[in-house]
């Protein structure tokens, strides 16, 4: 990969924006350039394949894995998603007959859901030639790059897990002073 593929801030960007430190701001944009790259082919591959989004095959296949059903609020939490994200697409996959939702049989004010036999078979079909394709998109990395980026990937989740999204305000101000 060429540099030029990488996004970088303009000299002075750090004098620009006290507080600001240059390398933060260009991984972020960088892992979010590089995420909706991944989704958009994602996204692409699953249509043509039947399936309206990438959501949906997280969500068919958190179903599939589970062999089971589960209620909306625990599929919504394994996918990441909040419970309206996750409604909208169940009611698409529902309405293709991918995804059946009943009330829970041990408390009838609570729903269960659960991927249909032609939603699993769907997926069955879909995942080989997704997983090939992964092979394809990432090829541009050796093994112990894609590693080396997944050990860093993680350590970031975890960080921002922790609680540090949001910079205390005051703390950032008072950063920004001292400079």
């Amino acid at each position: 990969m060429s540099q030029a593929a990488i996004f970088r801030v303009p000299p002075g960007f750090e004098q620009e924006w006290a507080g600001a430190r240059a390398d933060a701001t260009e991984v972020v944009l960088n892992v979010i350039r590089a995420g909706e790259a991944l989704s958009a082919l994602v996204d692409s591959f699953v249509r043509a394949r039947g399936l309206p989004s990438s959501t949906a095959l997280i969500v068919l296949e958190v179903l599939r894995g589970e062999g089971g059903p589960l209620a909306p609020s625990v599929v919504a939490s394994r996918c990441l998603l909040s419970r309206p994200a996750l409604s909208g697409v169940m009611d698409t996959l529902e309405r293709r007959g991918l995804l059946r939702r009943y009330p829970d049989p041990s408390d009838r004010r609570r729903a269960l859901v659960e991927a249909t036999p032609e939603g699993v078979t769907t997926l069955e079909r879909l995942l080989p030639d997704l997983h090939r394709a992964e092979v394809s998109w990432t090829g541009g990395l050796t093994r112990t790059q894609k590693a080396t980026l997944l050990h860093h990937l993680g350590r970031l989740q975890q960080h921002l897990r922790s609680g540090h999204r949001q910079p205390n305000s005051r703390a950032a101000a008072t950063a920004a002073r001292l400079r």
